[in-house]
């Protein structure tokens, strides 16, 4: 089987797009003739790290403002992929630690906060008290901290402002417990020199997954944030010196998985029901007798026939169990998803304490010489801790049930889990700490003749050391392959180490007008960084106390890796005239390799000990176009891209022997090839926008082991043929993961005209739709393996979100803003992931996002 999009889907957004622009250009461009005046705004980011109108910036942005984010619904890091085009939010391991995805490259986006890598950025964390979310789309790594491939996020919270006594309190009460309380207060301490702002904040959100049989629900949200910043100006104003300090505290039931296929085929499901059956004592020995001698030896069973009779008649409820809760799914639809089997020998819960400082240091040196010159320098430290203890089976832990934390996450959060008896215990564990700074000077020679900026980054995290838990575990098949009946631990005890990155970097910006004088500015960017980066990771062997159950501390081994490579960029771009820009630009990105610790790794597909840095080469060209015709303006920005993307890291999950575990391989190479669309048109009273971003991805060069494990040496497939050593496969047919074909949102907002002193008043939609997204990297493979029938378990099929919102603000002059407003107007039923795991466990599962939330929101400001 190959896959083939449905012809009804291939256009969708698109017809979607225009038409409802067409629409609504028609239904409002009569009347707005007898509007007043309205402009497109502008808007200032900070692309290039100093603020600039966008219209003006030779990157692909989207901004979203302090009001936008509110209008638009979006809540938490994940719904910013609503709003910005080319991007999706990918989660594993729980909502906790998920990541952006850009033009189709996950892993290789860096979230900033405050200009900070990481920071409390997680899929899950609230957006509150923030100025505004920017999303630079292609690699980013001349000018900013941490070497990247895919692009940046630029999460900025508001600072605090001088001479303003200044404050607000905002609640949302909605469905489903909604409760969401934000309070700022802004106080000037010395005038024009010193501020402080703190802004204090609670979400909380009961579980929208019930758990069959009980009063329990999962997919909680429920967090305290707060946030202490200062910003000090003494003097004539030259020197400067922000600081924040961030606290993130989550505490809540954990994500659940929703069985979406199944594989009852497996070995262990097939056994004799008892050793009484036919063949029972004989196929029991041969697949349980390796761990019921341990049990017996070690007094866990009385004798080896009770023991394999015991463990045949665990697996005789396996596909009993899987096939029943599989048909129940599949009548029940999207309702059905949304309850699951409890496990009653988890925890299920996840949590999270992460703290963030960030110290900016600026001093303004003037004109020094033949250039203006300015020091910056940016401290960031984070600390995190935490744990989430779930099902990965979607059936309660009768197949799978895990505590873990994910091991690709670049400012990862840490877990001590251990085992008492058959039971996981869990806790945070230590503080996985993230030490970055970054050291800048720009300048300006002459009258914007060149901008300039040269500076270096380093970054050191600690490994940690926790010799009482490890961080991951997970039971398989009820626990019955392991002489515990309990979980297996598929990562070492960490033993210290370190991880770090140097690098050094320049760019700069020339005005070279003078050959071509007929145009208002033509510019010339070149950039170029350094980076090297280093691990050194130690670890301790894992063993097990079977009369306790505990894991017991083994021989120390060593893992280290380290790489270098460069970012670098090239830009021209031309100031048309006041009103078009014109740019094109070529970029390198580098992200660097790292290290793979898992217990046993015999008979991981494409394994490897170190995995290598991935490269990418892209090339743009763009234009950025405001207009008036009439009454009306609009703004229309458009990028053309082609990224060529080599050695490729992705993460494989693979079960071996009983043993499930992560690790990151390199597959070769990519060719995305895209569109991106941005417009805004203003009529009088309303205020229409759109974006739309079309991708064309493709796998071009990737030879590697059967993800599988199903091929073996001698296969007719196997490339070159094989009847020895490793068989090696061509893979380069399966879909690009993470990126749809087609993505957009549309908003249209009303703002009704009202006397002043009755404030302001506005009604708006946004409909936000993609076509089919693949979360499985080896998506194709199954499909051949397992069937047509399990196309929705590996992906996300195409949907439409809707959110609906309508705004007083000052009510009659006062103070007071309220506003209505229902996210997820059709209760679209939608994956933000899966974990696929036929082959190895039988079970694909799907994580799926909130469904329909509706409330009001009050607020009071004082001081603005």
């Amino acid at each position: 089987m190959k896959l083939v999009q449905p012809a009804r889907r291939r256009a969708f957004i698109v017809a979607l797009l225009g038409g409802a622009a067409a629409a609504s250009f028609a239904t409002v461009a009569t009347a707005a003739e007898d509007q007043p005046h309205t402009d497109v705004d502008e808007v200032v980011v900070t692309a290039r790290r100093v603020e600039e109108n966008i219209q003006e910036v030779p990157v692909a942005v989207t901004a979203l403002g302090e009001w936008a984010i509110k209008e638009r619904g979006i809540v938490t890091t994940t719904d910013v992929m609503f709003a910005a085009p080319s991007v999706q939010m990918t989660t594993q391991f729980g909502r906790l630690s998920g990541g952006f995805s850009i033009r189709g490259l996950a892993g290789g986006t860096q979230t900033y906060y405050a200009e900070v890598p990481g920071g409390p950025t997680e899929s899950a964390a609230p957006l509150y008290d923030i100025a505004s979310v920017q999303v630079l789309n292609g690699p980013q790594g001349t000018l900013f901290g941490r070497a990247n491939t895919a692009g940046a996020v630029l999460v900025t919270p508001n600072r605090p402002k001088f001479n303003e006594f200044s404050g607000s309190f905002e609640v949302q009460q909605g469905n489903l417990g909604l409760s969401r309380i934000t309070g700022v207060i802004n106080v000037p301490l010395m005038q024009d020199q010193l501020a402080a702002r703190l802004a204090v904040h609670r979400d909380h959100l009961d579980g929208y997954t019930k758990v069959l049989g009980s009063s329990q629900r999962l997919n909680e949200n429920n967090s305290q944030e707060f946030r202490f910043s200062l910003d000090w100006r003494p003097g004539n104003g030259k020197f400067r010196n922000y600081a924040i300090l961030d606290y993130y505290d989550v505490d809540q039931a954990s994500g659940a998985t929703s069985l979406s296929a199944i594989n009852p085929t497996l070995a262990i499901f097939n056994l004799p029901a008892n050793i009484n059956a036919p063949n029972g004592l004989t196929a029991g020995t041969a697949t349980f007798g390796a761990a019921c001698n341990t049990a017996v030896a070690a007094g866990l069973s009385p004798n080896l026939t009770s023991c394999i009779d015991q463990r045949l008649r665990i697996a005789a409820t396996l596909r009993p169990g899987l096939e029943g809760e599989y048909a129940r799914i599949q009548a029940g639809g999207k309702d059905a998803t949304r309850s699951v089997p409890g496990d009653p020998a988890l925890d299920l819960s996840e949590t999270l304490r992460k703290w963030t400082f960030v110290n900016q240091t600026e001093y303004d040196f003037g004109q020094v010489g033949f250039t203006t010159l300015t020091f910056r320098n940016i401290f960031g430290f984070q600390a995190a801790k935490g744990a989430t203890g779930w099902d990965v089976d979607g059936l309660g832990g009768l197949i799978q049930s895990s505590v873990s934390v994910s091991q690709t996450s670049s400012y990862a959060f840490s877990v001590s889990a251990q085992q008492q008896g058959n039971r996981a215990i869990f806790e945070a564990g230590p503080y996985q700490k993230v030490y970055t700074n970054e050291t800048q000077f720009r300048g300006v020679v002459g009258d914007d003749l060149i901008s300039w900026s040269v500076g270096g980054f380093y970054q050191k995290t600690p490994a940690i050391r926790n010799l009482e838990g490890i961080r991951n575990l997970s039971r398989v098949f009820s626990g019955a392959t392991v002489p515990t009946l309990g979980y297996n631990p598929s990562f070492p005890f960490g033993d210290g180490g370190r991880t770090t990155q140097r690098a050094v970097y320049g760019q700069a910006t020339a005005d070279i007008s003078v050959i071509a004088p007929f145009i208002q500015g033509l510019h010339a960017t070149g950039g170029l960084r350094k980076s090297w980066d280093k691990s050194e990771i130690f670890s301790r062997a894992v063993s097990t106390n079977l009369q306790t159950g505990a894991y017991v501390v083994g021989a120390q081994g060593r893992s280290f890796t380290k790489s270098d490579g460069y970012n670098s960029t090239l830009t021209l771009d031309a100031q048309v005239n006041d009103d078009l820009l014109l740019y094109g630009a070529t970029r390198k990105g580098y992200r660097p390799g790292g290290i793979n610790l898992v217990l046993n790794a015999a008979g991981l597909p494409n394994y490897t000990p170190n995995y290598s840095p991935e490269t990418v080469r892209d090339y743009e060209l763009g234009s950025k176009f405001d207009f008036r015709t009439g009454r009306v303006r609009g703004r229309f920005n458009a990028a053309l891209y082609r990224t060529e993307y080599s050695d490729i890291q992705r993460t494989f999950n693979a079960s071996v022997n009983g043993i499930t575990t992560t690790y990151i391989v390199n597959a070769s190479a990519a060719v995305i090839k895209g569109a991106e669309l941005q417009g805004q048109l203003v009529f009088g009273n309303w205020d229409l926008s759109a974006n739309y971003a079309y991708a064309d991805a493709k796998f071009t060069d990737w030879i590697g082991a059967d993800p599988l494990a199903l091929i073996r040496p001698g296969d007719a497939r196997c490339v070159p043929p094989l009847t020895s050593a490793i068989c090696l496969i061509d893979l380069s047919d399966n879909p690009f993961p993470n990126i749809s074909k087609h993505q957009g949102s549309l908003t249209l907002k009303y703002n009704v005209p009202l006397d002043q002193d009755l404030g302001e008043v506005s009604v708006q939609g946004t409909v936000y739709a993609q076509s089919r997204r693949y979360f499985a990297d080896a998506a194709q493979r199954n499909l051949d393996q397992y069937g047509p029938q399990v196309l929705d378990a590996l992906s996300q099929k195409a949907f439409e979100r809707i959110n609906l919102r309508a705004d007083w603000k000052n009510i009659r002059g006062s103070r007071v803003s309220g506003a209505l407003f229902v996210n997820n107007l059709t209760d679209a039923n939608y994956a933000l992931t899966t974990v696929t795991q036929l082959h190895s466990l039988g079970t694909s599962v799907s994580i799926y996002g909130e469904p329909r939330t509706y409330g009001v929101q009050l607020s009071y400001a004082f001081g603005q």
